[in-house]
């Protein structure tokens, strides 16, 4: 009995010393919200309204915590709560809705909100995940943060199923087997010469398959497209400043401030902004950035606001190594793996004054009108100019391995500017009592260049030098700008003016034949307009052609369990524009546009409180209209379009938390991509370009939530890429990348008004390569980021 009692005492002590934050959540009408969720921001408590928009936190520790309250429907809200000892806390919070058409939202703030978000920006319309029919990965922003992201690269890595390919001057990453690079900001145009700082980077999304029927063909790839999520504003002050320090001279620091700028909290106010310097693993290499990204939210009123975005970069940065090899030629001596190659992983064989500059500026405008309770508007008005001047060095390497060509293309001031008028309604309705949630769209695009180019190396000019790597190399350090810029002056800069336009329209219904099957049917028309390239020295216009294209796409989606699981199938079909062909007789041969036409079927789950996100699939896309020599009597300069591809493969995309504090994070993703028509020498071969055949993302952290260590955290997770084919025909026969491993892991001290971490890539020091289509480049060796964020 006195046991009893004594334990009824310490029960009802700890009950009374324990702290509470309780409250209600109500809309603007002052109706109850239902299925809210709140979040203390920066921990693992969060929870759902009940059906009186009733929430409660029980057993907190005392401190000062950020409450966030939001929905997929509605703006999100922050309180600062001061929970001192022995107290609770009650609080009424209003919820107001939003007018705009993706209905964007604080992403941490909401159950499993970073797919649903992403899944907006698929449809272009407001569909779960669990009901779109289309297949997208995203990383999270608590992955972004735990992993101490500070280049796109570093980010796409826990994209599953994209690999890098090419470096260039902005890299290119391969999806389902297909490369491009990120231009897709928000769902729209973001057209630039480098990778973008990432500061205002909340989510990263992979859209995955061919995607021509909402996003047409100038700036995505038949296996999909990169999609940056940025920070928006919202109705509360809160304020981040940060610094990353580590290996290679990474110095970092970062700003984020939100401010309501007047008192009814209409008009909001966020900066994002970044000061980035990092040096190289080799001798010689570095990129230095300034990124500054406001960004303003005006609610006129509940049926009009206006957002305003703008991102200005000014970067410049020594290019990657990146290095052609010869192939392995039958008959010689030469290798034909990555790292048979006798070259120094450490040497850059350049130095660093050779400087690309690849400045922009970019304006995105955005008017959201509610029509009626049914019908929305939303207007996107995007301005970029970008530009790209400077050194682009690369390498070749000649047969028997042990020469390397250094050659180079100078650009002088180039300049691409970029516009995008986007109209989209959105809308609700019923048609023989099925619900219809419909989207109609219309899109200009256009791309105007001034570029100037010269080269060594190329077009049977001569190299700058030729090194022999298995010597000394006295003339090692012979190639920089100088010794450049006057080989250089015996030749004349190629400059050119070309201007593209799109005009589409396009459309989409989903309907609901019940309230857990349902139909999507999509359509877009679109007409390309590509007024030539004009040679400035000679006042001539060559490649001018316009054309059209049609680009269907339709999904099933069956919910065998409401808002849980569901199976989906579709439909979806891509399309590259293809120019007219002037053939060795004079006879003009026009061609239709590239189409790809992908099948997918799988199983995705949303099981409640994040226990379990997934999304597991099977693809196969067909390629036809791929142009090709003929390889007939009439000779290889003749060019037929007859030429198909196949890329089929099966991924499997795991997000789960499935204990409180617990976060684990997996992707595999399998790919077999055949030339199934083509030239002798590439029938039947995987094709140069379509990376590894597999690809392993996974990440696990875990993050105390209690007690006097509430806050610390640590985390573990890497990548595997298979075999990754760069020259695979039967002229210059195979040359591969090796697969590979790579482990990364990080600690964490995480608390309300401070943040500090330790990260370290590469853990095992690896040596590995990334690559496609005949060039290649060194991976980071280990690296250490030491961080450190205050908040207010």
């Amino acid at each position: 009995m006195k046991k009893l009692l004594y334990i009824l005492i310490l029960l009802v002590s700890y009950s009374v010393s324990a702290q509470e934050i309780t409250g209600r959540i109500f809309s603007d009408d002052n109706e109850a919200l239902e299925g809210i969720n709140v979040q203390l921001e920066n921990t693992n408590f969060h929870t759902v309204t009940n059906e009186y928009g009733e929430f409660t936190f029980k057993n907190l520790p005392k401190g000062n915590y950020t409450l966030v309250a939001s929905a997929i429907a509605y703006s999100a809200k922050k309180e600062l709560v001061l929970l001192s000892e022995h107290h609770s806390i009650f609080l009424n919070l209003k919820l107001s809705k939003l007018t705009t058409l993706l209905q964007e939202v604080i992403i941490e703030g909401r159950r499993n909100s970073f797919k649903d978000q992403a899944s907006v920006y698929t449809s272009k319309m407001r569909l779960k995940d669990i009901e779109n029919p289309q297949v997208s990965s995203v990383v999270s922003s608590q992955v972004l943060t735990e992993q101490a992201v500070s280049t796109l690269n570093s980010a796409v890595r826990s994209l599953n199923g994209v690999s890098r390919g090419w470096a260039w001057t902005n890299s290119f990453y391969i999806i389902r087997g297909f490369h491009k690079p990120t231009y897709m900001r928000n769902g729209v145009a973001s057209y630039a010469t480098s990778d973008p700082d990432v500061t205002n980077l909340e989510q990263l999304q992979a859209i995955k398959g061919p995607s021509g029927t909402l996003y047409g063909s100038t700036l995505v790839s038949f296996g999909g497209l990169i999609n940056r999520i940025t920070k928006k504003p919202f109705d509360g002050f809160h304020t981040e400043i940060g610094y990353h320090g580590g290996s290679y001279g990474l110095s970092r620091f970062t700003a984020d401030v939100n401010v309501p700028l007047d008192k009814e909290k209409n008009v909001l106010f966020r900066v994002n902004a970044s000061y980035h310097y990092s040096g190289s693993f080799q001798d010689s290499g570095f990129m230095s950035s300034t990124f500054i990204a406001p960004s303003l939210t005006y609610r006129v009123n509940d049926r009009l606001s206006f957002n305003m975005d703008i991102e200005i970069l000014s970067k410049e940065s020594t290019p990657e190594f990146e290095l052609t090899p010869a192939g392995k030629w039958l008959g010689n001596n030469t290798k034909n793996h990555s790292s048979a190659i006798p070259i120094d992983y450490k040497k850059s064989f350049s130095n660093n004054s050779q400087v690309l500059k690849n400045p922009s500026q970019s304006l995105y405008g955005q008017i959201n009108y509610k029509i009626s309770d049914k019908w929305n508007s939303q207007t996107n008005i995007i301005r970029t100019v970008t530009e790209n001047s400077g050194d682009y060095p690369h390498y070749r390497l000649l047969q028997g391995d042990s020469l390397l060509q250094r050659n180079t293309i100078q650009y002088g001031k180039s300049t691409y500017a970029i516009v995008q008028i986007q109209q989209n309604f959105t809308g609700e309705f019923r048609l023989a009592k099925l619900r219809n949630r419909v989207l109609l769209g219309l899109d200009y695009y256009s791309n105007s260049s001034n570029t100037v180019s010269n080269s060594l190396g190329e077009g049977g000019r001569p190299s700058i030098d030729t090194l022999n790597i298995l010597h000394p190399m006295p003339g090692y350090s012979n190639f920089n700008s100088v010794i450049i810029n006057q080989k250089l002056s015996a030749y004349t800069p190629t400059s050119s003016l070309s201007d593209v336009k799109t005009y589409s329209v396009y459309g989409s219904d989903v309907i609901n034949f019940t309230d857990r099957l349902s139909a999507m049917l999509s359509v877009r028309i679109d007409r390309y307009i590509n007024e030539g390239t004009t040679r400035l020295a000679t006042n001539t216009t060559t490649g001018a052609y316009n054309q059209t294209a049609v680009s269907p796409k339709f999904g099933l989606v069956y919910q065998l369990f409401k808002d849980r699981v569901s199976l989906f199938g579709n439909y979806m079909n891509g399309f590259q524009n293809v120019a007219p062909f002037t053939q060795p007789d004079g006879t003009v041969s026009v061609f239709k546009p590239q189409m790809a036409n992908q099948w997918e079927f799988g199983i995705k789950t949303d099981l409640s409180n994040e226990k379990l996100t997934a999304t597991i699939s099977y693809y196969d896309i067909s390629l036809s209209n791929i142009i090709r020599s003929s390889g007939t009597t009439q000779g290889t300069n003749y060019r037929v379009q007859d030429g198909t591809q196949n890329s089929r493969g099966f991924e499997a995309d795991i997000y789960s938390k499935p204990v409180e504090g617990l976060l684990l994070n997996a992707g595999y993703a399998y790919n077999h991509s055949t030339a199934t028509s083509s030239n002798a020498a590439f029938q039947g071969l995987r094709p140069e370009d379509a990376g590894p055949e597999s690809t392993l993302t996974f990440y696990a952290s875990y993050n105390i939530s209690r007690g006097v260590l509430s806050g610390l955290g640590a985390g573990f997770g890497g990548n595997y890429s298979s075999k990754n084919v760069i020259i695979n025909n039967r002229n210059q026969g195979e040359f591969y990348l090796e697969a590979y491993r790579i482990y990364n892991a990080g600690i964490f001290y995480n608390r309300s008004r401070y943040r500090f971490a330790a990260n370290v890539d590469n853990l095992a020091n690896s040596k590995y390569y990334t690559g496609s289509f005949w060039t290649y480049s060194p991976g980071m060796l280990r690296k250490l980021t030491i961080s450190a964020t205050l908040k207010f």
